[in-house]
């Protein structure tokens, strides 16, 4: 009996492998634009559309809690000239409170949950119109930020 050399046969795939880590924290809004309409010689200007539904879902440590904070980078800015964005203030209502003034110096809190969970409120922008800005559009834009440890 005469015995050959023997030869394996083998097949290979690659498997492409993928982690998908989800985050802890989410923000939701229910639109994405504040606008304020008045006249020239209006003092106090709310958001015409009422206030901002705001939806913010993430976990608390021990003595952590979870922070929504808000940020302005710019002033208002139009085709006459700018609005300080200081002339615009929040307050927000729900589950924790807050007000403020925008500001330009980074992030600053709006408020705290020491529950972990979903947690709902209105955010309320109003514009100050107290150096009776010219007519004309201004825009400018703000980062609302939800921090979880």
């Amino acid at each position: 009996m005469a015995v050959g050399p023997s030869f394996a046969v083998e097949a290979q795939k690659n498997l492409q492998l993928l982690a998908r880590i989800l985050p802890r924290v989410s923000l939701s809004l229910d639109r994405t634009q504040i606008t304020f309409v008045g006249y020239e010689d209006q003092a106090v200007i709310p958001d015409s559309a009422g206030p901002l539904t705001v939806i913010a879902k993430g976990r608390v440590q021990a003595c952590q809690p979870m922070t929504l904070s808000v940020r302005a980078d710019f002033d208002l800015a139009g085709s006459q000239g700018r609005i300080p964005i200081q002339q615009v203030q929040w307050t927000y209502q729900g589950q924790g409170s807050g007000r403020g003034v925008l500001n330009r110096a980074g992030n600053q809190p709006v408020v705290l949950w020491n529950a972990s969970g979903a947690h709902r409120g209105e955010l309320q922008f109003v514009l100050n119109n107290n150096t009776h800005a010219a007519a004309g559009d201004y825009t400018g834009a703000v980062t609302l930020t939800l921090t979880s440890p």
